[in-house]
């Protein structure tokens, strides 16, 4: 299956990958970052797609960029839509994005909901193709 990539360029030289997912039918900006050993949720937007639900703390260890630990929750997704392939009951973790959110603002890029991250990736057989701007998934 292929799905569209959008290129979010930062700098001359620096460039994001961005594909449109739905989550729960609600389309979602979803950021790829192969380097992410997991995928997360922004807690900000966790009602606008999920409702009032509620968060369990995420107890594992887990740090962004650098060796700053980051308060983590975890829910379910129920479904997480790529093109024509849905996953269902995603376990999730949920982060403040805001920070990112707001560089992404301050260059007038679109505010990111998830990030799809190694595990997510790996379950759907990803493959990038940056000169096609393509998403191939082969899922597992």
């Amino acid at each position: 299956m292929k799905i569209p990539l959008q290129l979010i360029t930062i700098d001359k030289d620096g460039f994001h990958l961005m594909v449109h997912a739905r989550i729960n039918g609600l389309k979602a900006n979803v950021l790829i970052d192969t380097g992410a050993t997991r995928s997360v949720f922004d807690k900000n937007r966790v009602e606008y797609y999920l409702g009032d639900i509620a968060l369990k703390k995420f107890d594992k260890f887990f740090t962004g960029i650098g060796a700053t630990r980051i308060e983590t929750f975890a829910t379910i997704i129920p479904s997480i839509t790529f093109g024509n392939y849905t996953l269902e009951k995603t376990e999730m973790v949920i982060i403040d994005m805001a920070m990112i959110n707001k560089s992404y603002a301050v260059f007038d890029l679109p505010r990111i909901d998830m990030v799809l991250g190694g595990d997510i990736l790996l379950r759907l057989g990803a493959m990038i193709d940056y000169q096609n701007r393509l998403l191939l998934i082969n899922p597992l």
